[in-house]
C-alpha cells in the first residue's frame, strides 16, 4: 500500500463511519481525526531517516490503532451530548445548582429546620451580646439619637416616618421596600394559590391518557410530591395553558400598578425631603467643567454675580489641590493615635511615674518617653499645617488658579434662586458650567471633583472595561473555586464520606445546604470586587454615590449568575449570539431550564433568612471594637470599629439583594407558587432586622433622598419581561404559539406602564414645590462647602481617657 492510498483511505473513513452510524453529521468527526493528523506529521519526519518499507509498516500499524480508537470513540459517544445544554449543565454542576429531584421534600424540610435553628441561635447570641456590649448594639439609644429599644420591640413597631426621623429617607425606604415585597407576594400569591395550586395538583395526579405525549409544547414530568404543586404538573392541558396566560397578564398588570402607587407616595416624600434640606445644602449648586479662566474663587464669584445681580450670591468655593496638606494631616492623625495609645497604656498602669511608656527611636540610643515624644511631634505638625493653610489662603489669583480644579460650589442666599439656576444653560457649549444638586457638605468627594473632564471620561471607560472583565472571568473563577471546594470532592475523604453516607437525612441536608451556601459565598465576594473598581476608577460627587453604582452592577450580576444561570450557560457571548440568530429559542431556553430548578431557588431564599438575621450580631464590628479596646478607650474603639463594611452591608448591596429575591419570587410565581411564601417571610425578616439595625445600632449615613428606592423599582420593572418570556415558553403550543403568543402580548402593557412610570419627575423639585418650600423656609446648618483640611480644628492634647 502506498502513502497516497493510505491518505485516501483515511480521508474516506469519516464518510464510511457516517454512513454506518446513520444520522451523525460529518463535522462531529473533526475532533476524532485530529490525533490522526498528528501521526501524519510523523510520517513526513520518519520518511527522511528510515527506509520506505520500515516506514510504511509503522504507518500502517499506527493508522490501524488510530482508526480503531476513533471508531470506538464515535460509537461509544452519547448522541444527546450537545454543546448548548452541556455548557449550562457544567456551570450548574460547578456552582452546586441542583435540579429538581425525588429528594426535594426532604431537602427543603431539613433546610427549613436548619435555618430556623440558626435563627434561634443568632437571636439568643444577640440577647446576650447586646446586654454585655450595648455600645456595639444600642449605641444610638445611649447617645440619645434613638428611643429606647424595648418599647418598640427593637424597632419592630416603628412606623416608616419614625424610621425616617432616625435613619433618613434612604433607610426608611429600605424598610418600605420590604413592605412592598410582602404586599406583592400577598396580592399575587393569594389568587395564584387559590387557582393554580389545586389545578396543578389535579393535573399531576390525573394527567390523562395522553398527558406524557406532548411533542408540540414544553412540559416537565413531576419528580417529587412538591412538583405536583408546580408547573411540572401542567402536561398537555391546553385549557390550563390559556389560564396561565391570563394569570401572566394579571401579574404584570398588578405588579406594575403596585409599583406605580408606591412611586407616587415616594415622590411626595421626596419633595418634602428636598424642601426640608437645611441651608447651605438647599441653596447650593455643584458646578462642574468650569473653564480655566474662571478657576478661582473670586473670578467664579464675579461671573455668577454678573448673571445673578442684586446680591443673590452668598459665597463661592472652588475645590483645590491640597496634596501637601493632606499628607501633613495624615501624619498628624497617626501621631495623635499613638499619643492616645500611650496615654491609655499609662492609664492601665495607674499612672505610675515609674511606669510611663517608652519608645525607641532610630536616632536615639536610649528609649524616650512616648507621651512627651508624640506631644512634641503633634506640636511640630500643627505648626506645619497652619503654615501650609496660611500659604493657601494668602495665595494671589494667579497662584490660586494652579491650585484649583474644574469644579466648585456656588451658594445662593435663597433656595429658590438655586433651584432656578439649575434649570438654566449658562453658555452655548452645553458641556461648560454643568450644574446639579450639591451633596451634603460632609459627604462631598473632593478628590474626585479635582479630576478634569477628560480624566473622568478615561477613568470611567477603564472602570467599565474592568467590570466587563469581571463578567467574563466570573465563571472561570467559580470553576476553579468549586473544583477545590465542593461536596463531591469532600466525599473523597474516607471519614467524611462515611459520615455522609451513614445517614440519608444528613446527605440530603448537606446537598441542600451546601449548594445554596456555595452560591451565596460566591456572590458575597462580588460587592467587594465591584466596590474596589468603582472607588478606584469612577469619579463621583459624593462618597455615598458609590453605593448607587454598586447597587446597579451588583443586581445585574446576580440576575445573570444566580437567576438566569441555567439559561445563560457558560458563555454570555454564545447566548447573545443565540438570541440574535433565534429569538424564539430564548423562550424555550427559559422554559426548559428554570422550572427544573425551582426547588433550588426556594432553598436559596430560605438560606437568606438566617443570613439576614446574622446581621444583628454585627460580629465584624464587635471583633474590631474588642481589638481596638485593648489599646484605646471605649469611645475611640467604638469610632474605630464603625461603620460596618459598606461593600456588603451598605445600602447599595442591601438594595440589590432585596431586589434579586423579589425578582426570583416574580419569575417563579407561576412556576412554583410555594416560593411566594418563602419570599414573603424573607421580606418580613428583613423588615424586622432593618428596623433594629438602622435605628438603634448603625451610625446614620449620608442621605441621598430615595435614589436607591427609585433604582429598586426600576429593577423590578425590568425583571417582568423575563417572567413573561419564561411563562410564554412554558405554555407555548405549536404551530402558532397559542397561549404562549397571547402571553407575549402582555409585554405591550408592560411597556406602556413602564413609560408612564419613567415619566414621573422625582429627581428635582417641580417649580410649584420650589415656591411652596421658599414660603415655608428651611433650617440653617453650620456646615460649609469647604474642604475639611482647611477648616479642621487640631487638638494637640489628648482628652480625658476612660480607664479600661
Amino acid at each position: 500500500m502506498t502513502l497516497w492510498a493510505l491518505l485516501a483511505t483515511l480521508a474516506a473513513f469519516p464518510e464510511a463511519v457516517h454512513s454506518e452510524v446513520g444520522e451523525r453529521p460529518r463535522d462531529q468527526f473533526l475532533d476524532e481525526v485530529d490525533e490522526v493528523g498528528e501521526h501524519l506529521m510523523l510520517i513526513q519526519v520518519t520518511a527522511q531517516t528510515q527506509s520506505m518499507n520500515d516506514t510504511m509498516k509503522e504507518v500502517v500499524d499506527t493508522l490501524k490503532d488510530d482508526v480503531q480508537k476513533v471508531a470506538n470513540f464515535v460509537f461509544e459517544r452519547r448522541p444527546n451530548q450537545t454543546g448548548s445544554n452541556s455548557g449550562s449543565e457544567v456551570y450548574q454542576e460547578q456552582l452546586g445548582l441542583k435540579t429538581n429531584s425525588s429528594l426535594d421534600v426532604e431537602t427543603l424540610r431539613t433546610s427549613f429546620v436548619f435555618n430556623l435553628l440558626l435563627i434561634l441561635t443568632y437571636l439568643v447570641a444577640f440577647a446576650l451580646l447586646q446586654h454585655f456590649q450595648p455600645i456595639v448594639y444600642l449605641d444610638n439609644s445611649r447617645r440619645g439619637r434613638s428611643p429606647e429599644p424595648r418599647p418598640s420591640y427593637y424597632g419592630c413597631t416603628l412606623s416608616r416616618d419614625e424610621i425616617q426621623e432616625y435613619s433618613g429617607l434612604d433607610g426608611a425606604l429600605l424598610v418600605e421596600f420590604c413592605h412592598l415585597g410582602m404586599k406583592i407576594c400577598a396580592y399575587i400569591g393569594i389568587p395564584i394559590a387559590l387557582v393554580c395550586l389545586p389545578s396543578y395538583y389535579v393535573l399531576g395526579k390525573h394527567p390523562g391518557a395522553y398527558g406524557d405525549q406532548c411533542p408540540n409544547a414544553v412540559h416537565h414530568t413531576p419528580r417529587s410530591s412538591l412538583d405536583l404543586f408546580s408547573i411540572a404538573s401542567l402536561r398537555c392541558n391546553l385549557t390550563m395553558r390559556w389560564a396561565l396566560a391570563v394569570f401572566t397578564w394579571l401579574v404584570v398588570w398588578g405588579v406594575q400598578r403596585m409599583l406605580w402607587d408606591a412611586q407616587k407616595i415616594f415622590v411626595q416624600r421626596r419633595i418634602e425631603w428636598l424642601q426640608r434640606r437645611p441651608k447651605p445644602q438647599s441653596s447650593t449648586i455643584l458646578v462642574s467643567n468650569i473653564p480655566p479662566r474662571y478657576r478661582s474663587d473670586s473670578k467664579l464669584k464675579t461671573y455668577f454675580e454678573r448673571l445673578f445681580p442684586d446680591g443673590t450670591i452668598e459665597s463661592v468655593y472652588i475645590v483645590k489641590h491640597l496634596h501637601g496638606l493632606v499628607g501633613l494631616l495624615q501624619d498628624f492623625d497617626d501621631a495623635e493615635q499613638k499619643l492616645h495609645e500611650a496615654h491609655y497604656q499609662w492609664m492601665q498602669r495607674n499612672q505610675d511615674p515609674e511606669m510611663r511608656p517608652k519608645i525607641t527611636l532610630q536616632q536615639e540610643a536610649e528609649p524616650v518617653d512616648s507621651i512627651e515624644h508624640y506631644t512634641r511631634l503633634l506640636e511640630h505638625l500643627t505648626r506645619l499645617v497652619e503654615t501650609e493653610r496660611q500659604q493657601i489662603k494668602s495665595a494671589d489669583a494667579f497662584t490660586q488658579e494652579s491650585l484649583c480644579g474644574a469644579s466648585g460650589f456656588v451658594t445662593f442666599k435663597a433656595s429658590r434662586d438655586a433651584e432656578m439656576a439649575l434649570r438654566l444653560r449658562l453658555e452655548p457649549e452645553g458641556h461648560l458650567f454643568t450644574m446639579k444638586y450639591a451633596p451634603a457638605p460632609k459627604d462631598v468627594a473632593y478628590e474626585d471633583l479635582l479630576a478634569s473632564p477628560w480624566q473622568r471620561q478615561v477613568s470611567h471607560l477603564f472602570g467599565y472595561v474592568l467590570i466587563f472583565t469581571v463578567f467574563l472571568l466570573f465563571f472561570p473563577f467559580i470553576g476553579l473555586a468549586s473544583s477545590i471546594v465542593n461536596l463531591e470532592n469532600l466525599e473523597q475523604m474516607a471519614f467524611i464520606k462515611q459520615i455522609i453516607t451513614s445517614s440519608s437525612w444528613l446527605q440530603s441536608f448537606l446537598e441542600g445546604i451546601f449548594a445554596t451556601l456555595l452560591l451565596s459565598l460566591f456572590m458575597s465576594f462580588l460587592p467587594t470586587t465591584l466596590s474596589f473598581i468603582i472607588d478606584k476608577t469612577f469619579t463621583l460627587t459624593s462618597r455615598a454615590e458609590s453605593q448607587l453604582y454598586l447597587q446597579e452592577w451588583y443586581y445585574w450580576f446576580q440576575v445573570i449568575f444566580v437567576l438566569l444561570v441555567t439559561a445563560v450557560g457558560t458563555s454570555l457571548w454564545q447566548r447573545f449570539n443565540d438570541v440574535l440568530t433565534s429569538p424564539k429559542g430564548v423562550l424555550f431556553d427559559f422554559a426548559g431550564s428554570l422550572p427544573n430548578t425551582s426547588t433550588f431557588y426556594i432553598d436559596y431564599v430560605i438560606l437568606q433568612w438566617s443570613v439576614t438575621v446574622l446581621n444583628v450580631l454585627r460580629y465584624q464590628n464587635l471583633v474590631k471594637f474588642l481589638a481596638w479596646n485593648t489599646i484605646c478607650d471605649e469611645d475611640r474603639a467604638k469610632n474605630k470599629s464603625e461603620p460596618e463594611d459598606q461593600d456588603y452591608y451598605g445600602v447599595g448591596s442591601r438594595s440589590a439583594r432585596l431586589s434579586l429575591v423579589l425578582a426570583i419570587g416574580l419569575v417563579f410565581s407561576l412556576l412554583s407558587p410555594f416560593i411566594l411564601i418563602v419570599v414573603f417571610l424573607f421580606f418580613l425578616i428583613n423588615r424586622l432586622v432593618f428596623g433594629y439595625l438602622l435605628v438603634f445600632a448603625e451610625l446614620p449615613k449620608p442621605d441621598l433622598g430615595g435614589i436607591f428606592w427609585a433604582q429598586q423599582l426600576r429593577h423590578v420593572h425590568l425583571i417582568l419581561p423575563i417572567f413573561v418570556l419564561t411563562m410564554s415558553g412554558c405554555i407555548w403550543v405549536e404551530p402558532y404559539g397559542g397561549p404562549g403568543m397571547f402571553c407575549l402580548l402582555s409585554l405591550g402593557i408592560w411597556a406602556y406602564e413602564y413609560s408612564r412610570w419613567s415619566d414621573i419627575l422625582w429627581e428635582t423639585l417641580p417649580f410649584r414645590a420650589v415656591v411652596e418650600g421658599a414660603e415655608r423656609g428651611t433650617d440653617t446648618s453650620e456646615e460649609r462647602y469647604v474642604q475639611e483640611e482647611l477648616t479642621r480644628t487640631l487638638r494637640t492634647k489628648t482628652p480625658a481617657i476612660k480607664a479600661g
